[in-house]
């Protein structure tokens, strides 16, 4: 489950494996990855749950799996291998992981939740990738001089767990074995199609592949 990056002058900012599961109802936006093929989910059960100072019981949520996610940070996790950190931070609060939904092999198009839009994928959701590539230029001009700056980045098959999503193509996730051999880590990944402005400076963004979030599921 490698995966490769290649950065063309300067390294991605704050930077970030493969699904093919039935996406939520609704047109993905344009700016965002194609979303995956058909799976079917398998059925909740109960909620897995934590004590609360009244005695009840306060079921875990994305925030959870995403607070565990960022524990790791800088650290191994399990073999190291991308799949990993999603597993073991699902399992830790009781959610549902890949094993629920089918047979894990090494080049499987997992599934970690229900299928959500890209563009609405919030903390703690994961996201699948297959082949995914990005290609992003800056293009900023000035009185004296015009400069380019272009990135590129690839996720041929991955893994990550989303800490923020900006709506606007870019969402910052934490992943590991990227590039390979690396620690959990907090990266963005553009993820747009087509040009936008900002004052001086204009941004071509073009990603292909296909990219799924999932919505975690209690056991």
């Amino acid at each position: 489950m490698a995966i490769g990056t290649s950065v063309a002058t300067a390294p991605v900012q704050s930077v970030g494996q493969a699904g093919r599961p039935t996406p939520s109802p609704g047109a993905t936006p344009a700016q965002f990855a194609s979303q995956a093929a058909n799976r079917t989910l398998g059925a909740s059960t109960n909620p897995a749950a934590v004590p609360t100072s009244g005695g009840a019981a306060a079921p875990k949520t994305g925030q959870d799996v995403l607070d565990y996610a960022k524990s790791k940070t800088g650290k191994k996790v399990g073999r190291g291998e991308c799949f990993d950190l999603a597993d073991e931070a699902l399992k830790k609060n009781g959610m549902k992981t890949a094993s629920d939904y089918g047979q894990v092999t090494p080049e499987g198009d997992y599934q970690w939740g229900k299928p959500v839009e890209l563009n609405e994928s919030k903390p703690g959701d994961v996201l699948q990738f297959r082949d995914y590539s990005n290609e992003t230029t800056q293009k900023t001009e000035t009185d004296t001089e015009t400069r380019t700056r272009t990135e590129t980045a690839s996720r041929p098959h991955h893994t990550a767990v989303v800490v923020a999503n900006d709506g606007q193509g870019n969402i910052t996730v934490l992943e590991q074995n990227a590039p390979p051999g690396s620690k959990v880590t907090q990266r963005v990944l553009h993820m747009g199609n087509g040009t936008t402005e900002d004052g001086n400076t204009t941004t071509t963004q073009k990603t292909e592949g296909t990219i799924q979030a999932y919505r975690p599921e209690p056991k």
